[in-house]
C-alpha cells in the first residue's frame, strides 16, 4: 500500500501538470494519501487504519468519477460506473449495513468498494499511456 500510495501521489503531480484539472487532481492526491496511510497503519491500528481507509475509499470513488474531465468516451463511462459502484456500496454499508452484511459480510463489502477503484486505476493508467502514444505518433 505504501508503494501504491507513493506512486499515485507521484502520478498525480504529472497528471495535474498535463491537464490542470483540480477537480480531478485533488481527489486523486487524497486517494494516494489514503493509500500511504493504510500502509503506515495496518488493520490493527485503530482508529487510524479506518480513517485512512475511509479517505482512500471516498476519494478513490470520487477520482474515478471525476476522471471524466480528462478522458474521452468510452473510457469516461467506465470511470463513472466504477466510481459510482464503489461509492454506492460504501454509502449503503454505512447508512444501512443490514442490506449488505448478511449476504456478503465485511470482507465482501470492502472488496465491492476497493476493487472497482483498483480496476479503474489500472485502466486509467493504460488509458493515459495510450493517449500519450497517440499524441506523439500524430505529430
Amino acid at each position: 500500500m505504501l508503494a501504491a500510495g507513493f506512486m499515485v501521489l507521484i502520478a498525480t503531480a504529472y497528471v495535474h501538470k498535463q491537464f490542470r484539472k483540480w477537480l480531478f487532481s485533488v481527489p486523486l492526491s487524497l486517494f494516494g494519501l489514503g493509500l500511504v496511510g493504510i500502509g503506515f497503519f495496518p488493520g490493527n491500528h485503530v482508529p487510524y487504519h479506518g480513517l485512512f481507509a475511509m479517505l482512500a475509499f471516498l476519494s478513490g470513488g470520487v477520482s474515478a468519477i471525476m476522471s471524466f474531465k480528462i478522458s474521452s468516451s468510452p473510457f469516461r463511462y467506465f470511470g463513472i460506473a466504477f466510481g459510482l459502484t464503489a461509492l454506492t456500496t460504501w454509502f449503503t454499508a454505512i447508512l444501512s449495513p443490514n442490506l449488505l452484511f448478511p449476504f456478503i459480510g465485511d470482507g465482501g463489502t470492502e472488496r465491492w468498494v476497493a476493487y472497482p477503484i483498483m480496476l479503474w486505476l489500472t485502466g486509467f493508467g493504460g488509458y493515459l499511456i495510450n493517449e500519450k502514444s497517440n499524441v506523439e505518433w500524430n505529430r
